[in-house]
């Protein structure tokens, strides 16, 4: 058995091992080299000295291929066609042949809205690829995690985002204002006096969304009260049903939630701008064939 340095071994000698293989004849497998024939037996020569085995031996129909080549070629091939196709970019994402799992970094909102479309579509069309939802990074961390494939996709309201991080808007987020039925308010715009003067139950203190009702409440010199603050969307009509406090949701979660909880779903008193819904990944990443997939399923799953 000889120790080879795989470093130190020229390539170029197996491409010639695979020839002479298949042509058993070093004529022929210089010709389909565009090589002189004896630059294919000086390649050989160089073979035998490195693997300390003839290889191929002559027979009388050609070269005939020694026990030490027959178990060498099937690895020898796999191995310089794994090398071509890394070499000519991988071979082709195929959705339905494809196992893979996807980790997106997602609230609770876009767990609502996208992911049941994207399984949807997803679970006919790519029935090997999984989703998996990950909490939203810490801030600063997102251009780490998303360079370094902890998580492929982070779909979220627009933030700091850090280098080298790519982005595409894929829609945006309509607020819609809820109290209870019980206050039986007509249907239109909800009443400013009462929207400032009842307590508010929000979505954080960095408020994804909310930061625009204040902004757009402090521009006219106004400010609401905060009654409560929770973690996430689906908290908020549960506590509005049994307070009496108003939550702003995005529309869809609105209009589910309404009547399961006796609210009334309203026009915001003031028009807010629409919060946009991105979804970022790292540059490191254009080339994947299989994110650029995701990315367009994830986009048409966000139309609202």
């Amino acid at each position: 058995m000889h120790n080879i340095n795989i470093r130190t071994l020229d390539l170029n000698l197996l491409v010639v091992f695979i020839t002479l293989w298949e042509t058993q004849s070093v004529t022929r497998a210089s010709e389909r080299l565009a090589l002189s024939q004896s630059a294919v037996s000086h390649a050989l020569r160089r073979l035998r000295e490195r693997l300390g085995d003839e290889l191929f031996v002559l027979g009388r129909a050609g070269l005939l291929p020694t026990s030490r080549a027959t178990e060498l070629i099937g690895p020898v091939r796999e191995a310089l066609e794994k090398i071509d196709q890394v070499l000519q970019g991988g071979e082709l994402f195929s959705p339905a042949n494809a196992q893979r799992t996807f980790r997106i970094a997602a609230g609770d909102f876009v767990e609502f809205l996208i992911l049941p479309r994207l399984l949807q579509h997803i679970s006919v069309a790519a029935p090997g690829v999984v989703i998996e939802i990950v909490p939203l990074p810490e801030p600063g961390t997102l251009s780490l995690m998303l360079e370094s494939g902890a998580i492929d996709l982070m779909i979220n309201l627009p933030e700091a985002l850090g280098a080298g991080v790519r982005f595409e808007q894929l829609s945006t987020v309509q607020l819609l204002t809820l109290i209870w039925q019980r206050e039986r308010l007509p249907e239109g715009r909800f009443p400013l006096d009462l929207y400032l003067e009842r307590p508010h139950v929000v979505i954080s203190m960095h408020e994804r969304g909310g930061n625009i009702i204040d902004r757009t409440l402090a521009a006219k010199s106004l400010s609401r009260c905060i009654g409560a603050v929770v973690q996430n969307f689906m908290a908020m009509p549960v506590i509005a049903s049994q307070t009496g406090y108003i939550c702003n949701l995005p529309s869809p979660i609105a209009r589910t939630f309404a009547d399961v909880f006796n609210l009334s779903c309203h026009s915001p008193p003031l028009e807010f701008p629409e919060p946009e819904l991105i979804a970022c990944w790292h540059a490191r990443f254009d080339a994947d064939e299989g994110l650029q997939w995701l990315r367009a399923q994830v986009r048409r799953c966000a139309v609202n």
